[in-house]
């Protein structure tokens, strides 16, 4: 029989005291699963009402119990219970089996088990003993609840929601004599709470009564709440950016980090997984939240697992930490906050931020003039390719270059009469910046250009990539954007190129044009390399520039050698 009042669709789950009779909407199709009225129950006894022409040409009413475990398909389901009236065409309710069921038994296998949510379970009033729970009370007319723990944690059972004066407790057992494993605390109107520090496979009995010994109504609703686990993979995952992950602020425990200088507590400790996709230094933290974090990176998420790095009050209250990864290494970020009277706001910014890629920080030296390159290469690079930040292109086979400009003023890059393998159009894409990306993030450029109009001073095509003050007069989708800031002096510069194809290889020259060029190492531009330029240089030291003369990126000890080595020039 469908829910009552539906006449179409599939078959409902029943509530005690509904009618199966002549008036009843009957027919076949899929149950629905969920929360709602008539939807079926995962983890619990589901009700059916149903109708069958028995052996006297008659048609009979009846209805009866359907277990369902954790899934609705691929799982044992098994009939619980079948009743019928033997009168032909008469209604019967369900739950009625005529005729006294005789005293309830609380081991009886037909008893509701309880799941994870919210179980909306039968309730016997009659023919039932009060239980003494000895130093935490008396419960009336004890319903058992058999409950399996299906891992080693906690778990809260509630009837905080419910309206009448309920409590619960938890015993090892369902027969006399059992041990009582937890008392409830009150709750709500007139509702309890209790948690089970379980282990799993273990078999414990959640048992429901009244406590003023007033019949409850049946179904009654429990709520059973596994606590935070660590290790659950429905967990939110970290991503290499700024990711917002829901907290846990509830049942997550707190957390003691000792070693690495650290020595304190991270309460309502959240665990959530990171694999890091290259070697090198990440930093992850929280400080865009504005939140009192603390914060630890673990090699695992379980007991004993080890601490790798640790963070508090970094940023003002909030938190960041560097910790050194291997390519393909997992780890879990826990995060939480400094006292347990104030839980984090949900959700949280975190922020993760990977070592530069590579092949940026080693590129290839651009020198003033004319640089031959073949993209033979397979890395795909995105990069910022307008200026508001809002679009991102994607250069195949792409190719990084150092570039130190000699003066400072307004400069352009061309890669015109570039050709592909084959006779294939050239077709490249441009870009240039000054910090290298880190792994899985886009090149933030200062300037782009994919197709340029023409390519006046070296050959023509608007496929060929053109930067400078107006990118060649490119307009429409593969303008780009242009350069509108002059190069500095002495400033490292990241060029990216490459191909608008992934399966082309190009070959041609990058032509880098501009100002008449001074010497890179007269870094104050008073013409002479001397005292001035060394102490820019030693100001600069470990830095990007300026001063950077071998083009590798940091101001260090080859730059010195390089400035020294022109002394007075």
């Amino acid at each position: 029989m469908r829910y009552p009042g539906v006449t179409t669709g599939s078959a409902g789950n029943l509530a005690i005291g509904t009618i199966v009779g002549p008036t009843g909407s009957f027919g076949s199709g899929a149950v629905v699963v969920g929360a709602a009225a008539g939807n079926w129950q995962l983890n619990n006894l589901n009700r059916f009402g149903f109708r069958f022409l028995a052996s006297d040409g008659q048609t009979h009413y009846g209805w009866g119990t359907f277990e369902v475990p954790a899934t609705i398909n691929g799982a044992t389901r098994r009939i619980t219970e079948i009743a019928w009236e033997t009168a032909p065409g008469v209604a019967i309710t369900v739950g009625d089996i005529g005729g006294g069921s005789g005293p309830y038994d609380p081991c009886a296998p037909t008893n509701p088990t309880i799941g994870a949510g919210a179980n909306n379970l039968f309730v016997r009033s009659t023919d039932i003993a009060d239980l003494d729970l000895g130093a935490c009370g008396l419960l009336y007319k004890a319903n058992y609840y058999k409950f399996t723990a299906p891992a080693t944690r906690n778990y809260d059972f509630s009837t905080c929601a419910g309206a009448n004066a309920s409590v619960l407790a938890v015993l090892d057992g369902c027969a006399a004599g059992s041990n009582v494993v937890a008392c409830a605390t009150s709750c709500g109107v007139g509702g309890s709470t209790v948690t089970l520090s379980a282990t799993a496979g273990s078999v414990y009995y959640v048992v429901l009564g009244s406590a003023d010994g007033a019949d409850l109504p049946s179904p009654y609703g429990i709520q059973m709440t596994p606590w935070y686990d660590p290790c659950d993979s429905t967990n939110p995952t970290l991503g290499n950016a700024i990711t917002n992950v829901t907290l846990n602020t509830t049942t997550a425990e707190s957390l003691v980090v000792g070693g690495k200088n650290c020595g304190f507590t991270i309460y309502d400790a959240n665990y959530f997984k990171y694999t890091a996709p290259a070697t090198g230094s990440y930093t992850i933290g929280t400080c865009s939240s504005g939140e009192d974090t603390r914060m630890a990176v673990l090699d695992g998420c379980g007991a004993g697992s080890s601490v790798l790095a640790c963070n508090d009050n970094s940023c003002g209250t909030s938190s960041s930490l560097n910790v050194s990864l291997n390519a393909g290494d997992v780890c879990y970020v826990v995060i939480g906050g400094a006292s347990a009277k104030n839980p984090l706001t949900s959700p949280i910014a975190v922020t993760v931020v990977p070592p530069p890629i590579d092949a940026c920080v080693n590129a290839l030296t651009a020198v003033f003039g004319d640089n031959l390159f073949s993209n033979s290469g397979t890395v795909a690079q995105t990069v910022k390719s307008n200026a508001a930040g809002t679009t991102t292109a994607t250069i195949q086979r792409a190719v990084w270059y150092a570039f130190v400009p000699g003066a400072t003023g307004a400069y352009s890059l061309r890669t015109c009469g570039t050709v592909g393998e084959a006779g294939a159009t050239g077709d490249t894409m441009l870009a240039i910046g000054t910090v290298c990306p880190s792994v899985s993030s886009r090149f933030e450029a200062i300037a782009y250009n994919d197709d340029a109009p023409s390519c006046s001073s070296g050959g023509t095509g608007n496929l060929a990539s053109f930067i400078d003050a107006t990118n060649n007069g490119a307009t429409g989708t593969f303008a780009g954007f242009p350069l509108t800031e002059d190069l500095v002096a002495g400033q490292t510069y990241y060029i990216l190129v490459g191909s608008y194809s992934a399966t082309t290889n190009l070959s041609g020259t990058l032509v880098i044009d501009g100002p008449p060029q001074g010497n890179p190492a007269d870094l104050d531009g008073d013409g002479t390399i001397g005292a001035g330029d060394l102490s820019i240089l030693l100001g600069a030291w470990g830095t990007a520039g300026p001063g950077d003369l071998d083009g590798d990126g940091t101001v260090g000890a080859s730059d010195l050698s390089a400035l020294l080595g022109i002394w007075g020039s």
